[in-house]
């Protein structure tokens, strides 16, 4: 089964991880701001996602991240998303 991730964002990616045929989402991490914790970021497994948004994530219990809030998501170890710098004008 091939287990390149098709999508390019991370709603998108997590759908893919959760529907499509031979993907596990449990086998993904997540890196996001979240402000207040040393280096205002927090890492999280992708089992620990209970509902897929249009804007934002679900964590169990009832923790809703917005999609602009994450940094990076891996699949097996395998980065597959990064957030794009800002461009400075």
């Amino acid at each position: 089964m091939d287990d390149e991730i098709r999508s390019k964002r991370p709603r998108d990616i997590f759908n893919e991880l959760k529907w499509r045929e031979g993907m596990d989402i449990s086998e993904c991490s997540i890196e996001y701001i979240h402000r207040g914790v040393p280096g205002n970021t927090k890492t999280v497994s992708g089992e620990d996602i209970v509902g897929i948004g249009h804007l934002f994530f679900t964590l169990f219990p009832d923790t809703m991240i917005p999609y602009h809030r994450i940094l990076l998501i891996k699949y097996k170890g395998n980065t597959v998303y990064v957030k794009a710098e800002p461009e400075h004008v």
